[in-house]
């Protein structure tokens, strides 16, 4: 083996294989996520085929997962959606308020991946059969992807604040034990500096209290949206409104709980706020 060569192979085994390992992990995670998703929101009495794939999935192995992912999910859902159309005693009938309904979630639903369903339900050349897929696993499969969505969203960006205005206050209270330390002109320059890095830290805190407040809105306004989806199903006779029903009254909760989080978060900020606009004002003597 020539000396080149060894060098590549001692670095993938140092380095390559770790990394390798590292991929390998992550796209299996996605995958069993994947499944888990699909368990969740497609429901046993209108998907039982998808729902118990997904389930004995979930207790196998990598690849398991790897197959659902590739075609187990989509060849399951194909036998379901078969299996309800061949269904002409229990099959939904679909009428002219159904479709008007689905068109107004296709434009008021407060969930991207729910509207762009619904629209997909609705496209030219669409038959009732889609009206149909809809209402028993469309809606709630992609009111699933809403949560997790918002969720991927809101972790990336609170990482990203906490990193951020966690060194924005060590640095203002780095600036200010400088301050306190100096005397003279070199006090008056490090107290305008430590002002200066405590002004930073309350602008960045305001910002993403107002960030977490403007979430919190928007998961109430899903939570309400959910409540009123709950009420629609109980005035409904068809049977798949039943399981409607039921994911509602848990997306409901589900959104409420993240309204909970993200006024927490606003509240936390703005502490972090207020403890800033009081070191700027020990710096600058202001009260």
């Amino acid at each position: 083996m020539r000396s080149s060569d060894e060098a590549v192979l001692r670095e993938f085994v140092l380095r390559g294989f770790a990394k390798a390992r590292q991929r390998a992990n992550e796209f299996n995670a996605r995958n069993r996520d994947f499944a888990q998703r699909v368990y969740d929101t497609y429901s046993a009495a209108y998907s039982p085929l998808v729902h118990a794939t997904a389930g004995n999935v979930l207790k196998g192995s990598s690849a398991d997962w790897d197959w659902f992912v590739r075609t187990g999910f989509a060849e399951a859902k194909a036998q379901d959606n078969a299996a309800r159309e061949a269904d002409e005693q229990h099959k939904q009938q679909i009428a002219q308020a159904d479709r008007d309904f689905v068109r107004l979630l296709s434009t008021a639903d407060p969930g991207e991946q729910v509207r762009q369903a619904a629209e997909y339900a609705l496209r030219n050349g669409g038959l009732d059969a889609d009206i149909r897929e809809f209402f028993a696993s469309g809606w709630m499969a992609a009111a699933g992807l809403d949560v997790e969505l918002f969720r991927l969203r809101t972790q990336d960006a609170g990482m990203y604040l906490h990193a951020t205005i966690s060194q924005l206050i060590i640095d203002a209270q780095e600036a200010e034990k400088v301050a306190l330390e100096s005397s003279g002109e070199a006090a008056v320059k490090a107290r305008a500096v430590a002002a200066g890095a405590w002004a930073d830290t309350k602008q960045k805190a305001d910002a993403a209290t107002k960030s977490w407040d403007d979430e919190r809105k928007l998961c109430l306004e899903q939570a309400r949206y959910w409540q009123t989806v709950l009420e629609r199903a109980g005035t409904q006779a068809d049977p798949v409104w039943q399981s409607i029903g039921a994911a509602a009254d848990k997306q409901r909760g589900t959104w409420t709980t993240e309204s909970a989080f993200a006024e927490g978060q606003a509240q936390h900020w703005g502490g972090v706020s207020t403890d800033a606009q009081a070191g700027y004002d020990r710096m600058t003597g202001e009260h």
